[in-house]
Formats: structure tokens, sequence, C-alpha cells
């Protein structure tokens, strides 16, 4: 693959990856998805999971079970954190990667 197309890959990539950062916050700001998500699920029943993984009257699968699902809550936020990163440092590179096309092209010219 000519270095012109491998930037021109890795752009694409960038574009996706600002595309789910956009998204994510999008989500983020969502009045229902606070509401219901972050919220309700991520607080409140996340909370009630936690407290049962503790509960003897449980055996030790439901206890596991119950702290893996109130884990969750703290995986979703890391994985929109996560998003909302990595589309923030494609987009500082975007500028970087078209000069670096164009010069890539114009060696190509030559």
């Amino acid at each position: 693959m000519s270095e012109v197309l491998a930037l021109q890959k890795q752009r694409d990539d960038a574009k996706l990856l600002i595309e789910h950062a956009e998204i994510a916050v999008r989500l983020s700001n969502n009045p229902d998805f606070k509401k219901l998500i972050l919220n309700e699920f991520c607080v409140n029943e996340c909370a009630r999971y936690a407290q049962s993984s503790a509960d003897p009257a449980l055996n030790e699968s439901q206890r596991a079970d119950c702290l893996a699902i109130a884990q969750a809550a703290g995986h979703l936020r890391r994985f929109l954190s996560i998003k909302i990163q990595m589309g923030n440092q494609a987009d500082r590179q975007m500028a970087d990667l078209d000069q670096a096309i164009l010069e890539a092209q114009s060696e190509d010219h030559q």
C-alpha cells in the first residue's frame, strides 16, 4: 500500500474515532440517557447489586453475578471516557495527517 493510501486510511480511522467521541458526548448530554442509564442504572441499580454481592443469603455464584453486574457501571463510564479521549486525540492529529497526505501526494507526483 502506498504511503498516501496508508495515510488516507489513518485519516479515515481518525474520522471514525472523532465520530464515536461525538456520539459519546451527545449520549452523555442526553437527558434520557442521563436519567435512565447514568443515574438509574449506574448509580441506583449498581449500588443495589454491590450490596447484594455481600448478602450471605445468596450462594457464591449469585454473589459473583451481583458483583459483576455492579461493576458494569464502571466499565460503561470507562468505555465512554475512552471513546471521548480517543476522539479528542484523533482530532488533534487531523491537521498533521492532512499535511502528511499533501506532502506524500506531492512526492508521488515528482
